[in-house]
């Protein structure tokens, strides 16, 4: 019979295989998208959610969503820097009155 093993040791196993530290760093990027893109861009954008491989971000016109699609590549190396695996960014333009 094997001895009951310490909570501790099972619940680290679980969150281990569950990949549960790269959901918290990718949501992390949310609270750091004025930091990663700077002021001016934040001003405009929104971090809003992420899944496994994509960041969502809303845009207040088409024109930003435009240059923001052209810098994407970089705006991920940025994230890259955060140790996350984010692949895309999706961006989405939202009317300026459902802005939060």
């Amino acid at each position: 019979m094997k001895f009951p093993r310490k909570i501790n040791t099972i619940l680290s196993e679980v969150l281990k295989d569950v990949k549960i530290d790269e959901g918290i760093k990718n949501w992390q990027i949310i609270e750091q998208w004025s930091k990663i893109v700077g002021k001016k861009i934040a001003q405009h954008t929104r971090a809003v959610g992420v899944d496994a491989n994509n960041l969502f971000v809303e845009v207040d016109n088409p024109l930003w969503k435009s240059q923001l699609f052209l810098m994407k590549d970089m705006i991920i190396r940025k994230l890259r820097k955060y140790n996350v695996r984010l692949k895309d960014i999706k961006f989405s333009i939202v009317n300026q009155r459902e802005k939060r």
